[in-house]
């Protein structure tokens, strides 16, 4: 009778945050940047987000374009006249309380002398800074939202397949030498005893059947980033990024207070605060919002101009009534879907809590059940060594021991991705504190 080698496994320890995380990062932000379209997305938005909002809440606001006119002619009443290239220098400078300050700079391309720069001063009649700063701040908080929730969605996910990984591994591993047991033992069984083969035929079966559905799961389960093979290292790296990560977890926290500091409520905060200033001018769509625009040529300041320029539809087809109505409905929906966000997030957060203390009880059963098979399997022992129990039944009491600790890690891993997925409710920066 052929005889294996059994080790019961270890429980496996949480281990410290160690500079051998680095190839499990390096293999985490690869998977990042290229599965993540919406990581990709999201970092976009929130650089054009935070120039917006920078661009609303500086003073200086530095810009420049150029502005070219090719040689041509022009008829007029005085004749054909020949116009000379040209190239026109716009330099902003300040944006101070909506107001845009500027210099313009003309170079004649043909004799390549510049003409007399002007100083250019522009805002519009009615301006909503209030409005215009809170929605800018709506986006801001919205894309970092985007950011850190994609961040934390793929350490979960590339978390949760390779834990995955290592239980199907470890219980095909252990399945098979317990099929290859109780076929033995089926095997040995003669066939005048009925009743002792068809049980040991049933055990056999369950204990394929099993085996099958682990190698199936094992087989669902995507491929890491780069072509990187699963293996032990890959596994342990993981499992020590993840502990040291929601070590200091605290789920003494008071939940109303952690929901509202998330970065996409804070951006609903943003976006009801900018509809309530909106609606303090609920008649702007039926008047005029003339630009004023002040300019005078640097080398000559008696010849300063004045132009105000105005583009207005008296008759729009009701279009400024909807407009309008638009505006002081917007209030009411602002406030309802802040409300509805916060109570979905709160219950959200509620419930990981409370699967977390379910995931503590499975925890304490498993550790039972491992109890539990580590006595039967020193029983078996000790009967083995006495020549009273044969080694397939030994065996298999060591199988089940063994599974019963991969049981008991298994629960230790789902407590572990739930950690990360309360850390990503709670609105903590990727990573969490202290990481």
């Amino acid at each position: 009778m052929k005889k294996y080698v059994l080790i019961p496994l270890l429980i496996f320890p949480v281990m410290i945050f160690a500079s051998s995380n680095s190839a499990f990062l390096a293999l985490y932000n690869s998977g990042l940047n290229q599965q993540m379209p919406a990581y990709q997305s999201a970092t976009i938005q929130l650089v054009q987000a935070q120039n917006a909002l920078y661009s609303l809440t500086s003073i200086f606001v530095p810009t420049l374009s150029l502005t070219t006119q090719a040689a041509g002619v022009t008829l007029g009443a005085s004749g054909f006249v020949a116009e000379n290239p040209s190239l026109d220098v716009n330099l902003g400078m300040l944006n101070l309380y909506s107001t845009q300050i500027g210099f313009a700079l003309p170079l004649n391309l043909k004799s390549l002398n510049f003409n007399a720069p002007e100083l250019s001063i522009s805002r519009n009649l009615i301006v909503e800074d209030q409005v215009n700063i809170m929605q800018a701040k709506y986006a801001y908080s919205n894309a970092l939202w985007s950011v850190q929730n994609a961040q934390w969605s793929y350490m979960i996910t590339l978390a949760q397949n390779i834990f995955n990984w290592h239980y199907y591994n470890e219980m095909v591993s252990t399945y098979s030498q317990e099929v290859n047991t109780l076929q033995n033992i089926y095997n040995s069984i003669s066939p005048l005893n009925q009743t002792q083969q068809n049980t040991a035929y049933q055990q056999l079966l369950a204990a394929q059947s099993s085996l099958a559905n682990y190698k199936n799961s094992l087989e669902t389960i995507p491929p890491l980033p780069n072509y990187t093979p699963y293996s032990t290292e890959v596994y342990n790296e993981a499992l020590s990024y993840v502990s040291s990560m929601t070590s200091n977890l605290s789920t003494n926290v008071n939940i109303n207070d952690v929901v509202s500091k998330r970065a996409d409520v804070k951006a609903l905060e943003y976006q009801y605060e900018s509809y309530k200033d909106a609606a303090n001018l609920w008649f702007s769509p039926f008047i005029p919002n003339p630009t004023i625009t002040f300019t005078v040529p640097l080398n000559n300041l008696s010849g300063w101009q004045i132009s105000i320029g105005l583009n207005f539809q008296l008759l729009n087809g009701g279009v400024n009534v909807i407009q309008s109505q638009q505006i002081l409905t917007n209030v009411q929906v602002g406030q309802e879907t802040l409300q509805n966000a916060t109570t979905t997030d709160i219950s959200a957060l509620k419930g990981l809590f409370l699967k977390q203390k379910a995931l503590q009880i499975s925890l304490t059963t498993a550790q039972n059940n491992v109890q539990t098979a580590l006595q039967n399997f020193q029983t078996a022992q000790a009967l083995y060594q006495k020549g009273l129990e044969s080694f397939d039944d030994y065996t298999l009491a060591n199988l089940s021991y063994q599974q019963a600790l991969i049981g008991e890690e298994n629960v230790q891993q789902q407590i572990l991705v739930n950690e990360i997925q309360i850390m990503q409710t709670e609105g903590l920066p990727f990573g969490g504190e202290g990481i």
